[in-house]
């Protein structure tokens, strides 16, 4: 059956003014044309739109929106019947020329614009296929008029189409004749790489990678394609990242001058490898693959030699991949990337830091010892990148210190490393270095005892940084790793150990004093003390007096604050005192007394104190030699400050100083029986200070002194027993105690013993006194303390007891509870256990 086209007779319907006339006659023909396959034939078809397409273009422009949609399928379904001839070309894109491609938005309908950019689209694929594109080349220009206004449109799906149209174009275009529009369509690409949908800037990222293998690599427009592209590597959706990294690949693989240019290309890819969206890097890794194939095959006569010596890094990171050869060549030949990635660590923005960190990771991981020279140039950079603020940047720059220490050759980096910590005794080189060195196979004795020097001197281990402290000494726990694999004697590694000691108790010191956490240096002093065989203990009295030498500049007006007050006092805390040193810290001590300021003196006699307690557990001398060390220490660092001086700081240093003296008589109790009767002529003053907390101190220190005769020991006495009156309850039980507990050595001759005797004994009744007064307080702990003590008397002196109850009893309201006492103490013959009173300072 043979079906004519009436073209008069639709000519003469698309004249006219009827809209459904119109309508209904361009989709009649339409589907006139769809159906008849078989029965229309070419020429029959091409002849008919020779009579046809004015009338159809010119309802193009018409008035209503349903006629212009219908006359655009209509020419749609001629174009995919029509031969590829350059007169249907010229024409149909004309008219589009003049519907689209003018500034001005002519077209006002989006679905409309949308099938004008499909229409082309459709031109485009019809004639690739019959290999004719090149009829395309005598209308570029209102071409790109076209997709540069869809690519500029408000619709997205316009903007779309444009790019996908854009893609066929450039895939089937010759390069010399499509080259002097592909700046233009860029930069309306360019406009798309913000948009807010991640589809349109999937589509611009693509048209922009097929279009850039048309342009003109001298020109500045290559520089601006990578500039504008590379942001998208941080785009917040994966496939966007991913279309950038198949772009990076398809210009690896068809850009005719990728030489040149791979040290910008190289990012686009590289950045993906790194990718955290599995989606990415599965997408891009096998075609990166194929890169490093081609290159490899484009390069093979050199390759193949280097692949030959091409050993296996012993210390390779575990669970990643190596490289290919062809990919690791591709890399290598593009070193001088390092500096761009270098110059983005330091950005403000902190995505752009990350991506250049993990862009510089997959470099090294690629480059290996490749880039070994070019170390110098990037030292600084990542050292500063390795503390900055935001810790998933600086966990990123760690990694790839640590990759750097296991890829480049250690003997030609390390000299330029420990050249960087010593012009730079700060956190970031410190970082990036312990990372490097850690990591690396390499270290000598020699480099080993460098370093541990190094960290010793002042810049390093008197720093007041918690982080610089932290990695000096994770450092040092290296350098004692390492030292286990080094050709050293023993006394070489005894130098060695010395310095890394000195270095970790001055930085562990320094800890204590900021109340950073000392574990960290505790274990390595532990670790190092394991390694030289000795106890902790034994390993201080060999090296602190070391340490202690470091300690300068104290005769200067310093805080408490100051850097040698707190290594000093910090020093002492962690130390404590030991007969070795004994000496030079007391000399240090009286430094800090005589030139420091108020606040550092209290800082120090502090520790002091604290440290007194452990006297007799850090001693680990004979009781003679402590005795002497105890009396030289209590004469110069004690006593000059128990006697009163007026204003805050003396009242502040007489307290410190009377805990001190409280902390020594229990840390040194047999020592103290030797030393404290000196200091006896101080103590009833003391013992009536104003200041509670001396007062407190000297209460407890009073028990402790004994082996007194009873002219010496009576002044005591009688203070103490006065402070049974104290205004703080606290002051008033431990008196009540420490009355009980007083204990004078009576003289050999029985003569002068007697009249010692009657004199004590009425000190023991006035206490008496004192204390079956005080049993008669509401307080729980006072009357507690009162029978303890009246207990220990009754035993001690039954006759006093005896007759000054009595007395006593005369007078008392509550004769009861007096006659209850009574019982209570003399029901037995011995006294009970007493528990020891809890003392401390």
């Amino acid at each position: 059956m043979t079906i004519e086209i009436d073209t008069q007779k639709i000519c003469d319907q698309l004249e006219g003014t009827d809209r459904r006339q119109k309508t209904k006659t361009l989709e009649e023909l339409r589907e006139l044309l769809e159906n008849s396959n078989e029965n229309l034939t070419t020429e029959e078809i091409a002849a008919s739109f020779d009579e046809l397409y004015l009338h159809l273009l010119k309802s193009y422009d018409d008035r209503f929106e349903s006629v212009r949609d219908h006359a655009v399928q209509a020419v749609n379904a001629f174009l995919k019947r029509l031969p590829p001839m350059d007169f249907h070309l010229l024409n149909v894109v004309s008219t589009l020329s003049e519907r689209m491609g003018k500034a001005e938005t002519v077209e006002p309908s989006e679905e409309i614009r949308l099938l004008y950019i499909s229409q082309l689209h459709l031109m485009i694929s019809q004639y690739a296929k019959m290999g004719n594109v090149g009829v395309f080349r005598e209308c570029y220009p209102q071409v790109t008029k076209v997709l540069i206004k869809s690519i500029k449109d408000d619709y997205p799906l316009v903007q779309r189409e444009g790019c996908a149209t854009l893609v066929d174009l450039a895939k089937v275009a010759d390069t010399q004749e499509f080259r002097p529009f592909t700046e233009s369509l860029a930069v309306a690409l360019y406009g798309m790489l913000n948009h807010k949908h991640a589809p349109a800037r999937i589509s611009a990222v693509e048209a922009i990678g097929r279009l850039s293998l048309h342009m003109d690599a001298s020109a500045d427009s290559m520089r601006r394609l990578f500039n504008e592209v590379s942001p998208l590597l941080m785009d917040s959706m994966p496939l966007v990242r991913r279309e950038v990294g198949q772009m990076g690949v398809l210009m690896c693989q068809e850009f005719l001058d990728r030489y040149s240019f791979f040290e910008r290309i190289l990012p686009l890819v590289l950045c993906c490898l790194k990718d955290d969206s599995p989606e990415v890097f599965n997408h891009i890794y096998p075609q990166w693959l194929k890169c490093g194939k081609l290159y490899y095959e484009e390069n093979e006569e050199e390759l193949s030699k280097q692949e030959i010596s091409d050993p296996q890094v012993e210390n390779y990171p575990e669970d990643v991949k190596r490289p290919t050869i062809g990919c690791r060549g591709l890399v290598q030949r593009s070193l001088r990337l390092l500096t761009l990635i270098t110059r983005e660590t330091g950005d403000w923005k902190d995505n752009v830091r990350l991506h250049s960190l993990k862009l510089l990771y997959q470099f090294v991981l690629h480059a290996e010892s490749a880039m070994t020279a070019k170390f110098f140039e990037i030292y600084g950079d990542l050292a500063h990148v390795c503390i900055d603020p935001v810790a998933e940047v600086a966990a990123e720059a760690a990694k790839v210190s640590d990759l750097l220490g296991r890829l480049l050759m250690y003997e030609a980096w390390i000299d330029h490393g420990f050249d960087g910590l010593e012009r730079n005794a700060r956190e970031s080189y410190m970082k990036c270095f312990y990372y490097m060195f850690t990591s690396a196979l390499g270290g000598t004795y020699e480099q080993l005892l460098k370093i541990a020097k190094l960290l010793r001197s002042t810049d390093y281990s008197h720093t007041l940084k918690p982080g610089f402290q932290i990695y000096i000494l994770k450092l040092l726990n290296t350098v004692l790793d390492k030292s286990l694999k080094v050709n050293a004697g023993q006394e070489e590694l005894q130098d060695l150990y010395e310095s890394v000691y000195v270095s970790a108790i001055k930085v562990n010191a320094l800890q204590h004093s900021l109340s950073q956490d000392v574990t960290q240096g505790k274990l390595l002093i532990e670790r190092i003390a394991k390694l030289e065989q000795i106890s902790v203990g034994k390993l201080h009295e060999r090296w602190f007096h070391l340490a202690l030498l470091d300690v300068e500049n104290l005769d200067a007006s310093l805080e408490d604050t100051a850097e040698p007050v707190m290594l000093l006092d910090g020093l002492i805390n962690i130390c404590h005192l030991r007969a070795t040193y004994m000496t030079d810290l007391i000399k240090k001590v009286l430094v800090v007394f005589e030139h420091c300021c108020d606040s550092a003196h209290v800082k120090v006699f502090s520790s002091l104190s604290m440290a007194s307690l452990l006297w007799s557990e850090t001693m680990g001398i004979e009781r003679e030699q402590s005795t002497q060390l105890l009396a030289e220490f209590v004469t110069q660092i004690v006593e000059p400050y128990l006697t009163w001086k007026a204003g805050s700081s003396a009242e502040a240093m007489r307290s410190l100083a009377m805990a001190t003296l409280c902390a020594l008589a229990q840390g040194a109790e047999s020592e103290a029986v030797e030393v404290l009767p000196s200091l006896a002529k101080h103590m009833p003053s003391l013992l009536e200070d104003r200041n509670v907390t001396t007062r407190h101190y000297a209460i407890k220190a009073v028990v402790y002194f004994r082996e007194m005769s009873v002219e010496d020991l009576k002044p005591i006495a009688y203070a103490t027993m006065q402070r049974m009156d104290d205004p703080s309850a606290g002051i008033r039980s431990l008196a009540a105690l420490a009355v009980g507990k007083l204990k004078p050595k009576f003289k050999d001759s029985e003569e002068e013993s007697k009249h010692e005797k009657e004199v004590w004994e009425a000190f023991v009744k006035r206490a008496m006194d004192l204390l079956l007064l005080y049993h008669e307080s509401p307080e729980k702990d006072i009357k507690a303390a009162v029978e303890r003590t009246l207990k220990v008397l009754a035993q001690s002196h039954p006759a006093a007891w005896e007759e000054r109850y009595e007395r006593a009893l005369a007078m008392v309201q509550k004769k009861d509870q007096l006659s209850e006492l009574y019982k209570k103490l003399t029901i037995k013959d011995e006294a009970e256990p007493e528990p020891e009173s809890s003392i401390s300072s």
